[in-house]
C-alpha cells in the first residue's frame, strides 16, 4: 500500500474513532418513539402520593394554613400600597379596602407552574442538543447591572436545561418491561444500573407506562348489550423511592400504584401478558421553584430596584463601624470561639459581628464571602460565626436579649444535615428546625436529625410547625430549593413585616372599630431572619440561591436589612448542568460571579479575586499582583476572606493543588502524629510491593539533594510522603451498551483490577474497609470496582464518583482516572465529565485524602494533560511513581521527563504550557521545597 493510501486510511480511522457511536447523543429507536407517540384511548393519572402515605395536598394545606395564621388574622386598615395587593404601584388612587390576611395577598408572586409537554423529547427537532430551534440570548453577567436582563438570561437557561434533561431521560425508555408489586399501593421496576445513571432519576419524577396490548373493557352495543371493547391506555404515575441493588441485584424504582378496583380488574386480564413500555420524565420542581424566584426578583425590583442591584451587582464596599475593644470579645474573661480559630477565620467572625452590631437600615449590603480550599475549616468558621451571631456563649441575660435568627441553606441535604448536627451542640432541640419537603421519606433521614424536624402525627410525613413554635426557633436549616416552602408559607421577612404593620395598625384605637382588646400585645421591631448563611454556595446555581434570598430580603424603606454570607470554594465543583449552552450561566455560581467582578469592593480594584478571566496568565506581571483573596479597608476586613491554612491530610497532599489551583498560597497546619504516620507509611510499603518503581531510559543519580536552583533530573526518594502513583496501561471502553448509564459511562478493567488489588492489600494489612474511599470520574468504572469489591466481601468500602466526594474526606483515597484514549478527552470536556482538562474535578480528587493518597492511571494519557503532567513529574522526582511509564519511553520517543527541564518554585503566571506532549517547565511548590529541605 502506498504512503498516500495509508495516510488516507489512517485519517478515516481517526475520524471514525472521534465520531464513533459511543460518543454520539443517545437516541430513541424509531419503534419505541412511534409507540410512545401513538394516541391512546384513555389516560390514568394515579393519585400523586408519597411513600409514607401522605399526599402533596397535605403539605399544601399546611402551607396555606400557616400563611394565614402566622400572625393573627384581622381586617386590614393600613394605607400601605402593599396592603391593597397592588405592590407594583407607588401611590394609591383609591382608599384601601378592608381585606382578610389570606395567602392570595401575602404571596408576593404566585407559584410558577410549568405545563407538562410529554412529547417534547420525542420530537424530531429535539433529538440533539444542537437541534434546539428557539433562540437563546444570554446577557454578559459579568458586565450587566440590569435585573431584567439577568432574569431573562436565567429564565431561558433554565428552560434549555430542563429540555436537555427531558432528552437525556429518554434514553431510559424500556420496552416490554414487567412490574412487581411492592405493596397494595406501590409497584417496583427492576432496572440495572439506574442508581449510577447520569442524570440520575429523582423522587417525584414522572413515569409513563403503556401496556403492550390494549386492556379489557366493556361497552354497550346498539342492542343495549355489554360487549368486550379493548382500549389503549397510558398510566401516569410518579417515583416514590429509588433503592440501589445489593449484592449485584438490580436497582429498584418504587412507583405509585394506587389503582381503583376497576383499573386493577382491567390490568389483571392475562391475555396481554402484563408487559409495559416505560418512559421517564423529569419532574419540573426545580424549574418551577427557580422561575418563581426569578419572578419574585423582577416583581420586587419595581419597589426598590437599587437594593437588589446592590445585592447582585455590587460596585462599592459597605461602610461598617469598626469594632471596639469590648466588642472584640464574645463573653467575659474568655475569647470564646475565637480561641478555636486562626487569624483569617477570626477575621470572618469579626466581619459578621461588625455587621450584626452595626446593622443596615438603608440598603442591602453586598454578600460576605468566605472561601478556601478543602480542609481549611470553612464549616467550622461558619459554625463559630453563627454561634457568635446568636450570642450562644454569652451570659444568660445577654443571650435572652439576643433576638437574632438565622436561616441556613445548602444545595444538598447531606451538607444541611452536617450543619444541623454540629449546631445541635450549641442550641436546644426546640431552637433548631430542620425543614424537609414532604416528598422526602423519613427512612432516608439520619436518626439524629429527626428530633429537629416536624412530622404529621397521622402519616409521619414531614410538615411545618404551628405558628406558636416558630418564635422559639433560633436557626432554620434547609436546602436552597426547600426554602421555597418558606416563601409559599409567607414565612419571609417581607410578608411578616407587612402583616405586623397591618396588625399594629388595626390595634390603634381609631382603627379598631370592633372594640376588640388584645391586652398587652407587643410586636417586635426586629426582622424575622436577621442573617442568611449559604454553605457550599459554589455548587448552587444563581436561581437556586435566589430561593432563600427571596425569604430574607425586604425592600421596604427604613427597615433593618438582612446580612447575607456565602461560604464555599469556587475552585471546586460547580453546579451540575447538562445543557452545553448554559455552562456560563447556570454552570457558574453566584459566589464565583461575584469574585469575578472587577469591582473595588471585591478585589481592591484588581481584575478579580479569582485571577484573570478564563485563568489566562499572559496579562499580569507577577504573582503578587495577580490575585488578592481578601480586601482590607482601613485595616478592617469588609467583604471577603480566603482561608489558607489547611488542617486536613499530610502536607505533601497540598503540594500540587496549592500550585495548580491556589497560586501556591496554601500552608499546612496539621500536627503530624508520628505513630499514625508510621502506620500509614507501613501500609504504603505494602502497596508499593505490588509493583516496581518506574524505570526510565535515562538512569537518574539519586545522590543530589533537592534545591530549586539545582538540576532536578535526579530522583530523590521520599519514603515518608504517603502518596503513591500506579501506572497502568489499560484500555477504556464504553459500557453504554451493557447498562443504561449512558455514553458517558466508561470502564477500564486493568485499572479496576489494580484498584481491587490495592484495596485488598490495605484491608489484609489491617485497614478497616470503612476507612477506604475509591473514586472515579466515570460511573461505569464505579460500578465495576464496586462489584469487584463486593465479590471480595468488602461492602463497607465507599465507592463513588468525584461528585459524591465533594465535602467528604477519607483516611485512604484510591483514585482511578480510567481514561486512556486522549482522543475522547474533548468529548469529556464538552459533556463536563471526566477529569482531564477539568481543573475543578482534579482539585476535588486531590484533596479528599487524610492519610494515604493513591492514584491509578495511564501515564500516556496523563502526560497530555498539563495539570496531570506536572503531577507525574512531581511523583517521578520524588520516587513515588510505580508500575508503568508512558508508552513513549518504550518506543524511544521520550526520555527522562526531568532532563533539561526548567523549574519554578511556584506557578509562574507568565509560563506557557505546551499541550502537545512536551513540557519545558516543572512546577515545584513552596511546600515541596520546604519539606524536601527539611528531610534532606
Amino acid at each position: 500500500m502506498g504512503t498516500g493510501k495509508r495516510d488516507q486510511k489512517a485519517k478515516r480511522n481517526e475520524q471514525w474513532v472521534k465520531g464513533t457511536a459511543v460518543l454520539r447523543d443517545s437516541f430513541v429507536p424509531a419503534k419505541v418513539k412511534a409507540a410512545n407517540l401513538a394516541a391512546v384511548d384513555d389516560r390514568w393519572v394515579l393519585r400523586n402520593r408519597y411513600l409514607n402515605g401522605a399526599s402533596p395536598s397535605d403539605m399544601n394545606l399546611v402551607i396555606a394554613h400557616l400563611a394565614k395564621t402566622f400572625i393573627p388574622q384581622v381586617p386590614c386598615t393600613c394605607s400601605s400600597p402593599l396592603a391593597s395587593g397592588n405592590s407594583n404601584s407607588s401611590s394609591m388612587t383609591t382608599p384601601p379596602s378592608r381585606h382578610s390576611h389570606g395567602a392570595q395577598y401575602y404571596s408576593p408572586m404566585p407559584t410558577h407552574t410549568v405545563p407538562l409537554d410529554l412529547t417534547f423529547a420525542l420530537r424530531d427537532d429535539a433529538t440533539t442538543t444542537t437541534a434546539i430551534q428557539r433562540p437563546y440570548f444570554a446577557a454578559d453577567l459579568d458586565e450587566t447591572t440590569s435585573i431584567a436582563e439577568y432574569a431573562s438570561t436565567f429564565r431561558s437557561a433554565l428552560r434549555l436545561e430542563h429540555e436537555e434533561l427531558m432528552r437525556l431521560y429518554e434514553k431510559y425508555s424500556l420496552m416490554h418491561w414487567q412490574l412487581s408489586r411492592f405493596n397494595d399501593k406501590c409497584a417496583v421496576i427492576h432496572y440495572v444500573g439506574i442508581c449510577d445513571a447520569r442524570p440520575s432519576l429523582q423522587i417525584s419524577d414522572i413515569v409513563l407506562l403503556r401496556p403492550k396490548r390494549p386492556v379489557a373493557g366493556q361497552t354497550v352495543d346498539h342492542y343495549g348489550r355489554l360487549v368486550p371493547a379493548p382500549y389503549t391506555i397510558e398510566i401516569e404515575t410518579r417515583i416514590l423511592s429509588i433503592v440501589r441493588g445489593y449484592r449485584n441485584q438490580a436497582d429498584q424504582i418504587i412507583i405509585d400504584w394506587d389503582l381503583t378496583p376497576q383499573q386493577v380488574q382491567a390490568l389483571n386480564d392475562p391475555s396481554w401478558g402484563r408487559g409495559y413500555s416505560m418512559r421517564f420524565i423529569p419532574a419540573s420542581t426545580v424549574l418551577e421553584r427557580s422561575l418563581t424566584a426569578l419572578d419574585w426578583l423582577e416583581h420586587s425590583s419595581l419597589v426598590q430596584r437599587n437594593e437588589l442591584e446592590t445585592l447582585l451587582f455590587p460596585v462599592s464596599a459597605p461602610v461598617v463601624k469598626p469594632l471596639t475593644r469590648a466588642q472584640m470579645r464574645i463573653m467575659d474573661n474568655s475569647d470564646g470561639v475565637d480561641r478555636q480559630l486562626n487569624e483569617l477565620q477570626s477575621s470572618f467572625v469579626r466581619m459578621v459581628r461588625a455587621r450584626t452590631l452595626d446593622p443596615s437600615f438603608g440598603s442591602i449590603r453586598p454578600p460576605m464571602i468566605l472561601t478556601g480550599p478543602a480542609g481549611t475549616g470553612k464549616t467550622k468558621t461558619l459554625i463559630c460565626a453563627i454561634v457568635d451571631v446568636l450570642g450562644l456563649l454569652q451570659r444568660d441575660e445577654q443571650r435572652q436579649a439576643n433576638t437574632n435568627r438565622v436561616l441556613i441553606c445548602c444545595p444538598s441535604h447531606a451538607a444541611s444535615d452536617v450543619l444541623t448536627r454540629r449546631l445541635s451542640g450549641y442550641l436546644k432541640q426546640s431552637e433548631i428546625f430542620r425543614l424537609y419537603d414532604a416528598s422526602r421519606h423519613s427512612n432516608t433521614v439520619p436518626d439524629y436529625i429527626l428530633p429537629f424536624t416536624c412530622q404529621s402525627p397521622g402519616t409521619g410525613a414531614f410538615s411545618l410547625p404551628s405558628p406558636t413554635t416558630w418564635k422559639g426557633f433560633r436557626a432554620v436549616i434547609c436546602t436552597c430549593m426547600d426554602a421555597h416552602i418558606l416563601f409559599r408559607a409567607n414565612i419571609t421577612n417581607h410578608c411578616i413585616r407587612a402583616k405586623r404593620d397591618c396588625f399594629r395598625s388595626y390595634l390603634l384605637p381609631e382603627n379598631n372599630t370592633l372594640g376588640v382588646s388584645f391586652g398587652n400585645v407587643t410586636l417586635s421591631e426586629e426582622i424575622f431572619f436577621t442573617h442568611l448563611f449559604i454553605d457550599e454556595s459554589a455548587q448552587a446555581t444563581e436561581p437556586e440561591i435566589l430561593c432563600p434570598i427571596s425569604c430574607v430580603v425586604d425592600t421596604q424603606p427604613g427597615g433593618r436589612k438582612v446580612e447575607i454570607a456565602l461560604i464555599g470554594d469556587p475552585r471546586q465543583l460547580s453546579p451540575r448542568v447538562y445543557a452545553n449552552k448554559v455552562g456560563d450561566t447556570l454552570g457558574r455560581s453566584l459566589m464565583e460571579r461575584l469574585l469575578r467582578r472587577p469591582v473595588t469592593c471585591m478585589g481592591g480594584g484588581e481584575q478579580s479575586l479569582l485571577g484573570p478571566k478564563n485563568d489566562s496568565r499572559d496579562d499580569v506581571e507577577s504573582i503578587t499582583d495577580l490575585i488578592r483573596y481578601y480586601a482590607k479597608i482601613d485595616g478592617q476586613e469588609q467583604l471577603t476572606i480566603f482561608l489558607t491554612k489547611n488542617y486536613r491530610g499530610h502536607p505533601s497532599f497540598l503540594m500540587m493543588p496549592s500550585s495548580f489551583f491556589y497560586y501556591d498560597r496554601l500552608t499546612s497546619a496539621k500536627a503530624t502524629d508520628s505513630v499514625s504516620h508510621n502506620y500509614w507509611c507501613e501500609m504504603l510499603r505494602k502497596v508499593e510491593a505490588l509493583s516496581r518503581p518506574v524505570s526510565c531510559p535515562v538512569a537518574p543519580d539519586a545522590s543530589v539533594a533537592f534545591s530549586v536552583s539545582e538540576s532536578l533530573s535526579q530522583i530523590y526518594r521520599q519514603s515518608t510522603w504517603p502518596i503513591h502513583f500506579r501506572g497502568v496501561r489499560g484500555k477504556d471502553s464504553s459500557v453504554g451498551l451493557a447498562y443504561i448509564s449512558g455514553t458517558e459511562s466508561w470502564q477500564n478493567i486493568p485499572e479496576a483490577e489494580a484498584v481491587a488489588a490495592i484495596v485488598s492489600t490495605l484491608i489484609i494489612g489491617g485497614v478497616a474497609p470503612k476507612q477506604i474511599g475509591v473514586m472515579s470520574p466515570f460511573r461505569g468504572q464505579v460500578m465495576d470496582i464496586r462489584n469487584r469489591l463486593r465479590k471480595l466481601g468488602f461492602y463497607d468500602v465507599n465507592v463513588g464518583t468525584i461528585e459524591n466526594y465533594q465535602a467528604v474526606e477519607q483516611d485512604v483515597i484510591v483514585l482511578s482516572l480510567t481514561r486512556t484514549n486522549a482522543d475522547f478527552v474533548d468529548h469529556d470536556v464538552q459533556r463536563r465529565m471526566g477529569i482531564f482538562r477539568q481543573p475543578k474535578q482534579s482539585n476535588v480528587a486531590m484533596t479528599r485524602a487524610e492519610n494515604l493518597f493513591i492514584v491509578v492511571g495511564d501515564p500516556s494519557c496523563m502526560w497530555k494533560d498539563p495539570c496531570w503532567r506536572q503531577w507525574l513529574m512531581f511523583c517521578y522526582r520524588n520516587g513515588l511513581w510505580f508500575g508503568s511509564g508512558p508508552k513513549e519511553w518504550d518506543e524511544g520517543i521520550a526520555s527522562n521527563p526531568l532532563e533539561g527541564v526548567n523549574y519554578v518554585s511556584t506557578l509562574d503566571p507568565t509560563m506557557k504550557v505546551d499541550e502537545g506532549g512536551t513540557n519545558s517547565i516543572a512546577v515545584v511548590s513552596t511546600i515541596e521545597k520546604v519539606l524536601r529541605i527539611h528531610s534532606a
